[in-house]
């Protein structure tokens, strides 16, 4: 974006400068003319004066003396009634003049003074005046090129602002951070944005009541039934049909907890953004890049997957989880960190060591944050303050 907007700058920039410059360009050749026929003009009437002068002093009028008057390309022309006409040209002067070569003729007393210069010498006042017009123009062009760069770079940040957010959102991260921007458009998309991470927070929150209720709900009148049945079994007066029916009705109740199990397993196992997994291998990597960039040089970041590398999980909220104790870890540790990535049967199990305290005390006592986000997740963590660790179990999803 912030390219094509520079484009888009200097575009503009072009075709203004190309308009103006154009204008400019015949503005400047009539000028350059017009300035020349006032210098051939005041050189004429200077030269006449001139003549008049020596005539009246009885000097003669001879072409030797009037070669000095005369410029490199110009040809000059001294009539008098009693003389007749001189014709001097300079050096530099082409007889094959054309049409557009620059003529002036001037009288004072009885002298006429002809000048006839070519139109080179327009051309070339004209061609040095357009080669500064056209630096100019250049210079123009590519001051606008810097202030587009500069007003697209300051428009452009808070979309890639936005981009990003929405990419993390993609992730599955409702702890998007939105820009400052008094722009329509960027205020609509942040505020549609803020919504949808504020639904998918809810979201997520509401699937882990729904699990806790439902497991608690389903499971709790199942094993109640279970043990009166059990109970009623150990009986020794009952029949065999009633013996028979108590039977298959415990059958019953452990096909029904089954059930429930693997429903419930399934709602555990539910990605929160379809289509955003990655590998836990993947994952492990990219956090620990993270780390590297957010921690000192001095702290070294170590990932290892110690099992299920192939185990696929959305990255968003174990990031956003990972990031708030990678707060902790900033703020706490002094030594070497390291990450431990497992893929369990039902869990994921994070293990973060992130070396002793400064303080001498419990580096994770405090890193409310992060327990938070693990029960928000539906996991839980625990942290050994001896040796500096937290393990954190989340649920495959």
């Amino acid at each position: 974006m912030r390219g094509r907007l520079t484009l888009a700058f200097v575009c503009l920039a072009l075709v203004i400068a190309g308009v103006v410059g154009a204008a400019r360009s015949v503005a400047i050749a009539d000028m350059v003319r017009a300035a020349e026929l006032d210098k051939l003009s005041s050189s004429a009437l200077v030269i006449a004066t001139l003549v008049e002068d020596l005539d009246a002093a009885g000097s003669p009028i001879t072409p030797e003396r009037l070669a000095a008057f005369v410029p490199d390309q110009v040809e000059l022309t001294v009539g008098r009634p009693q003389s007749g006409a001189v014709t001097i040209a300079g050096a530099g002067f082409d007889p094959e003049v054309g049409n557009d070569a620059t003529r002036v003729r001037e009288t004072v007393g009885s002298t006429t003074v002809g000048l006839v210069q070519g139109e080179e010498v327009v051309a070339d006042v004209v061609r040095g005046e357009l080669r500064e017009l056209l630096a100019l123009m250049v210079l123009m062009v590519m001051i606008a090129a810097l202030i587009g760069f500069a007003l697209a770079s300051a428009l452009a940040r808070p979309f890639r602002q936005l981009a990003r957010s929405s990419a993390a959102l993609g992730r599955g991260r409702y702890d998007i951070e939105m820009p400052t921007s008094r722009i329509p458009e960027v205020v609509s998309i942040a505020a549609s944005l803020t919504a949808g991470a504020a639904q998918l927070q809810d979201s997520m929150r509401r699937h882990r009541e729904f699990v806790q209720h439902t497991s608690h709900v389903l499971r709790t009148p199942l094993t109640g039934m279970r043990l009166e049945l059990e109970e009623l079994n150990l009986r020794t007066d009952l029949d065999d049909e009633v013996r028979r029916t108590t039977d298959r009705c415990l059958l019953d109740v452990q096909r029904l907890d089954t059930t429930v199990t693997e429903l419930l397993e399934f709602a555990r196992g539910h990605q929160v953004v379809a289509g955003a997994e990655v590998s836990l291998v993947t994952l492990g990597h990219h956090i620990a890049q993270r780390w590297r960039d957010r921690l000192p040089e001095s702290r070294e970041v170590k990932a290892f997957v110690d099992s299920g590398p192939e185990v696929t999980l959305t990255p968003g909220p174990v990031e956003q989880l990972l990031d708030s104790v990678l707060a902790e870890v900033s703020d706490r540790g002094t030594g070497p960190v390291t990450l431990r990535f497992a893929g369990l049967e039902e869990h994921v199990r994070i293990l973060v060591q992130g070396g002793p305290s400064r303080s001498g005390a419990d580096a994770w006592t405090d890193a409310e944050e992060a327990r938070t986000h693990v029960e928000v997740l539906g996991g839980r963590c625990s942290g050994d303050a001896t040796k500096g660790e937290l393990e954190i179990l989340l649920p495959r999803r």
